[in-house]
């Protein structure tokens, strides 16, 4: 049997959705997005979708339209996928040389008739096909609803929390250990996050919380090691999808490099941020989870950090790492929880008296040298003290400059890590 290959279709219309989607489907698999936002954040974690057909607006006051996006990107496949406008019969000649100027491919002209748009569609999208067999290897769709319903929305914006996911087979793209999609990915997932954060963290200024909650799956090495990386990136990254598909417009969410999946919230706060955690890691300890027909039990573990909650202050990088350094307390602590302020409320903080012993203790334990491959995080760490220091003795150090540079270097850590 013949894999359809898989399209976007965007329109903030339903009616248009439906249609264009009866009338694609009988030779492939159509999604669809009413909104730009939407859209990038899905072809970014969908990386079996090879073109897109779009009937959005091109023009956007803060630039940041999906068209302009895909061709902006530093990832091949969303930069030269097909990209296919549907226009009016009335769009001019140099409406559609400004368009193809943009971006656009082919345009598609409201009206058009079932094989008109299919032929479209497929002439756009012979570049993606297999030169052996003429067809292109998707991944099989995930199942439409596999979580259990926990009752209304939640406060962050996501429903149905997940009670069973289905098997973790490799697909016949990740058996052919073609895995250099994934970590483009999940660098441009992370360079994605970073602006995210910056541009809604003002929010948290005017009394408006922003949340970042850093998922993790416990375990992922192990999964690597039993069943190999691109399986083990396929569970996290169908984890991440199916969080996807309930996640609020205005949010993001986005899968890193070692299992992580990062979601960004505004208008929240911790309590909410942690229950919602919570349930998280209580749907996926009791999912039904199979790997190559094999029953396994698959859990998460997940860090927690929000402003204001954990201080007015705080930079993304520094929101970020916090985040990740919770995550990494809760899998330690044994995985399947979760970290966040409210957890670390009855531990009592350390003295003078006992801190400085304990730092000369353990800087004595290794050579700094022994330390280069993971400077940046180790750096990170040692902010929060640098601020300190430059502030009491006013030593007026770029600190803002080491800390970018300290972020972006830990950040290549995790990458190769």
């Amino acid at each position: 049997m013949v894999n359809k290959r898989k399209v976007l279709v965007v329109d903030a219309s339903r009616v248009v959705r439906v249609s264009l989607t009866k009338q694609l489907s009988d030779r492939f698999e159509v999604r669809d997005e009413d909104n730009d936002e939407s859209a990038w954040q899905t072809m970014v974690l969908d990386s079996a979708i090879v073109a897109v057909v779009s009937g959005m607006t091109l023009d956007r006051d803060d630039g940041r339209g999906l068209l302009e996006r895909l061709r902006d990107s530093k990832l091949s496949r969303l930069k030269n996928v097909p990209f296919l406008l549907m226009v009016s019969n009335s769009f001019s000649d140099d409406e559609r040389q400004k368009a193809k100027s943009l971006g656009v491919t082919e345009f598609v002209v409201k009206g058009s008739t079932s094989p008109s748009i299919e032929s479209l569609v497929s002439a756009q999208m012979e570049w993606r096909e297999d030169a052996a067999d003429g067809r292109v290897q998707a991944p099989p769709p995930l199942p439409e609803e596999p979580f259990e319903q926990f009752g209304a929305q939640s406060d962050i914006g996501i429903s149905n929390i997940m009670g069973q996911i289905a098997g973790l087979e490799p697909t016949e793209r990740e058996e052919s250990g073609d895995d250099d999609y994934s970590n483009d990915d999940t660098v441009l997932a992370e360079e994605m996050l970073e602006e995210y954060l910056a541009k809604t963290l003002p929010e948290a200024q005017e009394g408006q919380g922003v949340g970042v909650l850093a998922f993790g799956l416990d375990g992922y090495d192990d999964l690597v090691v039993r069943y190999g990386a691109e399986l083990a990136f396929s569970s996290a990254q169908r984890f991440c999808f199916l969080l996807s598909r309930k996640i609020r417009p205005e949010d993001f969410i986005g899968q890193l490099a070692d299992g992580r999946v990062v979601i960004v919230t505004r208008s929240t706060s911790a309590s909410i941020c942690a229950g919602f955690a919570s349930r998280i890691c209580k749907a996926m300890a009791s999912a039904q989870i199979s790997v190559e027909g094999q029953r396994i039990h698959l859990t998460v573990s997940v860090g927690v950090a929000v402003v204001p909650d954990d201080g007015i202050d705080l930079t993304e990088q520094t929101l970020l790492q916090l985040a990740y350094e919770r995550l990494d307390s809760a899998a330690r602590a044994g995985g399947n929880r979760v970290m966040a302020a409210s957890s670390l409320q009855g531990l009592s903080y350390a003295s003078c008296e006992s801190f400085v012993p304990q730092l000369k203790e353990l800087l004595a334990t290794i050579d700094p040298a022994e330390l280069r491959p993971c400077l940046g995080t180790v750096g990170m760490q040692l902010m929060p003290i640098l601020r300190e220091l430059d502030k009491h003795f006013r030593f007026e150090l770029p600190i803002e400059e080491i800390n970018k540079r300290l972020w972006d270097r830990a950040r290549a850590e995790r990458m190769v890590s």
